[in-house]
């Protein structure tokens, strides 16, 4: 009998650093393991299936200790407990084979295609130049989005890779011609793609759902950007809008064309749709990365996971570009793993594209690059053996130049103005804003600790974006994420999974912009610098959920068993899906409420004031400190561009003004409420009570001059 090796010796062949740097090709010092679990005689075998303790042990050791870190619970010592023995039991699942992983794509390790078209290159290059300097004054032109189009279009042409075989342009050309004559087209539709369909419509629901109300109310930021989509209609096309320490166009310009190509109002819920619907477009890169790190079936999860996260739900419905920076390091992972994979140039084209163009959504994105470059540095040591170098800067310097052609108009106004552009990043990292009173080491330290554990922790204390105070993930997404954490560092070890490790690195890099507040620690974590990990994260979990359920199935003997593991499946789902269901409509619909004005309750009864008696002119917001933000009262009340405010001090400049005016006063204004009295006598007062405590105030209504009386 050959003696088996023994767990140190086990390790130390694993561990070796020369195996992860050759994609795991070194051989055991020990015995070779068995390709396969020898299955069991039929007549052993039970209609159930032998009960995969370790397993299904691990699991409910998880979200045992997750349940130690959710809010309320008294010993989070004791989850961190938990999740050791869960990871225990995890590592021996998967030597024993009981908890099966999908197994890894195969890779196609050839040269990048280096083929060039001459005569579109030789006009790409000046028009690339071109196209850089028309975007100079802060604004977009016709002429310049006309060359910056082109520019893509003939890019395209120069560096597309043409594959024999993958492209039958006598076919697409017939069906052109077809749709062209009116013909019939028909679309085939299966069972997975009705599947596809009805996780994508529940992500829908949950982040379209009650749009108008959750949240109600905007806060000073929202006002800034109202203002900036309003200039956008105007006609004051601005690359970067120097508002609130300056902001990146694509928000303004999606919202701006909801509103005149939709006819949709420009408010709080027109913002938020924006978003929304930006990232459910993003959701199916989201299921594409998922198929391309593991089965279809992960991708669908991923989808699932991503689709009804509290996270995402929550910065898309805030109505502020923050989740345009998962909205596109999606695409950029999928292509970018993708093309890596496949050694297919056109991937990497799309994602340097997507790349230059996200810089366009959110600061935070800023880091993703940084995320390309490290990707690449990881595959080029997987692969510096195997003669691949060349085809790898030739593929990165493809990427790089369509970043470049995506990002031209931010790129041209950081030539021109590179103090506005970095401002906001500098007053995070330096002392500029605010002295860093501690040694810059350990505040990053204590900095990055707080971020990667931010998933099943604490997420921060800013409640416009978040449930304060609590883990970022719900409890069933937080412990298959630690799970899915130790099924990539196996996978890596073992088999030298780049793509995996490539995951993994990601999720802290990710989370820099939030890490890297050293002169404000206190705003680290946040959900919304460290939004791009979110996707990275959410499919670690689902990579970790489909190998569980595929595991299960796989092991169960009969429909009873199989039935089983479905209900385990839809019932861990469910469970996900109603905790992020109370995180963004319950609790961070009340939390939000009782910390915002109540700037729409005002707007709604100004609107009817000028709609019967008055006029926009009229209206008054008797301003106190730490009370309504009066720009947002006059949004509400569809006068954009007007301040409502004015001090106590200056009513008796109202008197000057004839006809019907409307005074709004904080109800314990007592000297707002008795300068009114005393001007206007024959004015009418009335309570208005808010949703949230100390949220009342009163109106205050002066008559025409000729009504006689007041009519309520």
């Amino acid at each position: 009998m050959v003696e088996e090796p023994s767990l140190l010796d086990y390790l130390k062949d694993r561990l070796n650093p020369r195996r992860l740097l050759k994609g795991g090709e070194v051989q055991p010092t020990g015995p070779a393991e068995p390709s396969a679990v020898p299955e069991a005689p039929a007549a052993q075998r039970s209609r159930f299936f032998a009960l995969p303790w370790r397993s299904l042990l691990a699991l409910v050791t998880a979200l045992a200790g997750q349940g130690f870190f959710e809010p309320g619970a008294s010993q989070p010592r004791l989850g961190i407990g938990f999740y050791l023995v869960a990871a225990g039991l995890l590592v021996a699942a998967l030597f024993k084979r009981e908890w099966e992983l999908q197994p890894l794509k195969p890779e196609v390790k050839q040269q990048f295609a280096t083929t060039i078209y001459r005569t579109p290159l030789l006009i790409f290059i000046p028009l690339l130049v071109i196209t850089f300097f028309s975007f100079s004054g802060n604004r977009f032109t016709i002429f310049g989005l006309v060359l910056w189009i082109s520019t893509f279009i003939i890019g395209l042409w120069a560096f597309w890779q043409r594959r024999d075989g993958g492209y039958d342009r006598h076919r697409v050309k017939k069906k052109a011609v077809d749709f062209l004559r009116g013909r019939d087209i028909h679309f085939r539709m299966n069972w997975w793609h009705l599947l596809v369909l009805v996780v994508f419509f529940v992500s829908a629901w949950f982040h379209l759902s009650q749009l108008n109300a959750v949240p109600l109310e905007m806060t000073s930021d929202h006002a800034e950007k109202i203002l900036d989509v309003n200039e956008v209609l105007n006609g004051n096309a601005s690359i970067f809008f120097a508002r609130n320490s300056g902001r990146e166009p694509l928000q303004f310009y999606i919202t701006a064309a909801l509103v005149k190509y939709l006819g949709l109002p420009l408010d709080f819920t027109t913002l938020k749709l924006g978003m929304a619907l930006a990232f459910l477009v993003s959701l199916y890169f989201v299921y594409r990365l998922g198929t391309e790190l593991g089965s279809r079936w992960t991708g669908l999860l991923a989808m699932l996971l991503v689709g009804f996260a509290s996270w995402a739900n929550i910065l898309a419905r805030s109505g502020m570009r923050l989740v345009l920076t998962p909205v596109f390091v999606a695409p950029v992972l999928f292509y970018l793993l993708r093309g890596l994979r496949l050694s297919r140039r056109n991937d990497l084209l799309l994602a340097g594209a997507f790349l230059g163009l996200g810089l366009l959504g959110y600061s935070a994105f800023r880091v993703v690059p940084l995320v390309v470059l490290m990707v690449f540095l990881v595959v080029a040591l997987y692969r510096k053996k195997q003669g691949q170098m060349e085809g790898l800067a030739a593929g990165l310097a493809v990427l790089i130049i369509f970043s470049i052609v995506g990002a031209l108009p931010m790129l041209r106004f950081a030539f021109q103005y590179p103090e506005l552009i970095a401002m906001r990043t500098i007053t995070r990292i330096t002392s500029v804003e605010q002295a860093i009173t501690e040694p810059v080491t350990l505040v990053f330290l204590g900095n990055f600790w707080n971020a990667v554990l931010m998933p099943f922790w604490r997420n921060g204390y800013t409640w416009v974006i978040s449930v304060t105070d609590r883990p970022a993930l719900d409890l069933v997404s937080a412990a298959f994420y630690l799970i899915g954490v130790v099924i990539l560092v196996f996978r890596c070890i073992r088999q030298g999974a780049w793509q995996h490790l490539v995951i993994l690195i990601s999720i802290p890099v990710m989370m820099l912009p939030s890490m890297l507040a050293l002169a404000f620690p206190s705003e680290n974590p946040s959900l919304s610098r460290a939004g791009g990990a979110m996707i990275p994260i959410l499919l670690t979990a689902a990579i970790a959920m489909e190998s569980l359920l595929k595991s299960l199935w796989r092991a169960a003997g009969g429909w009873l068993s199989r039935a089983l593991v479905m209900l385990l499946g839809a019932g861990l789902l469910l469970v996900s899906a109603q905790q992020n269901y109370d995180l963004v409509f319950r609790q961070y619909r009340l939390q939000y409420q009782n910390a915002t004005w109540n700037s729409s309750q005002m707007g709604a009864i100004a609107r009817d004031y000028i709609h019967s008696i008055g006029d926009p002119e009229s209206v008054y917001v008797v301003a106190v400190a730490h009370w309504v933000d009066t720009r947002l009262v006059a949004m509400n009340a569809r006068y954009i561009g007007r301040d409502y405010a004015i001090w106590p001090d200056d009513l008796e400049l109202t008197l000057e003004q004839n006809g019907a005016k409307l005074f709004f006063v904080k109800a314990d204004d007592a000297v707002g409420m008795s300068r009114l009295s005393a001007l206007y006598p024959d004015g009418f007062s009335e309570y208005h009570k808010g949703l949230a405590p100390g949220r009342d105030f009163f109106t205050y209504l002066v008559p025409p001059a000729d009504s006689g009386k007041f009519l309520k």
